[in-house]
């Protein structure tokens, strides 16, 4: 079993950076500081990304999937926050919404009303073949126990805790694979893959990217990720300075892992300090396309 990281240094270790990149911003000009704390957070850009997979049925050549993740809903970032990244994200009219995590930002008071504000906001999403998700690390109370799934399925959103659903259209179908936290849980991405067959496109939903090298070994098709938030901060010629446990190898963006496609979305919100630099949130857009 994977020891889990101690999520309390970890925390620190980002809050203390992102303290310090404001006091920097601070430093360098106002107006500086006034466009990473106030306006960039609050401006979502659409990514789009064509996602090529081998196997995949005819029918879903063309398949759009629009990947949120990240929305930390918490004081001083209500559901209101996220209403620009929704207004985008509907107005996109994909095929299916995929949902990767921290609903919440588990350092704030009330994350379990946070969570309930946020699964509101989300249920305005709504696509042909669904609204899938996973939790994040901020998401999860105290072992053993998952959180609480009523707000979601009064929402609407379909949550996926280590789980496989087959989405179809026509005669055709692939799967969508859901993944625990592995900063959270102990998770075995080979056991739950198996629960869709083999020859099947399967599309992993894991919070954190950093073991994407399992999933590629396991067979599935494309994984997507968040986590990172792209760094919230990053520095021209050098990238983001630091990044969380779990999230350090794929920073943002679309990579090849053992031939795999993974993509890390930046995320649509932000931990304190609330500062985004030259890392926007994100709407993602990705279309499937036979290779």
């Amino acid at each position: 079993m994977t020891n889990l990281p101690n999520q309390q240094n970890r925390r620190l270790t980002r809050r203390t950076f992102l303290w310090r990149a404001s006091a920097s911003l601070v430093g360098a000009g106002a107006a500086t500081a006034a466009y990473g704390g106030l306006i960039e957070p609050h401006r979502p850009v659409v990514e789009r990304v064509t996602v090529r997979i081998a196997n995949l049925p005819g029918a879903f050549d063309g398949f759009r999937i629009v990947q949120l993740s990240d929305l930390h809903v918490q004081p001083g970032f209500g559901p209101d926050s996220l209403r620009p990244a929704l207004d985008l994200a509907r107005g996109e009219t994909p095929d299916l919404f995929a949902i990767t995590g921290d609903y919440v930002n588990d350092d704030a008071p009330d994350p379990d009303d946070h969570a309930v504000a946020c699964a509101k906001a989300l249920s305005v999403l709504d696509a042909p073949h669904g609204v899938f998700a996973v939790f994040g690390n901020h998401d999860y109370p105290s072992p053993p126990a998952d959180p609480a799934l009523g707000p979601w399925i009064r929402a609407g959103i379909r949550m996926l805790s280590d789980a496989a659903v087959p989405i179809r259209r026509g005669t055709d179908t692939i799967h969508v694979v859901g993944l625990r936290s592995f900063l959270k849980r102990p998770v075995d991405p080979a056991e739950t893959l198996r629960l869709a067959p083999a020859d099947s496109v399967r599309i992993v939903l894991w919070h954190e990217p950093d073991r994407a090298e399992e999933c590629a070994r396991a067979g599935a098709s494309l994984q997507l990720s968040g986590h990172t938030h792209g760094g919230q901060v990053v520095l021209p010629f050098y990238g983001p300075p630091i990044l969380p446990s779990g999230g350090r190898k794929y920073p943002s963006g679309l990579y090849s892992v053992q031939s795999m496609p993974l993509y890390v979305t930046r995320g649509v919100g932000l931990l304190n300090p609330r500062i985004r630099l030259n890392c926007p949130p994100e709407v993602t857009v990705l279309t499937l396309r036979r290779a």
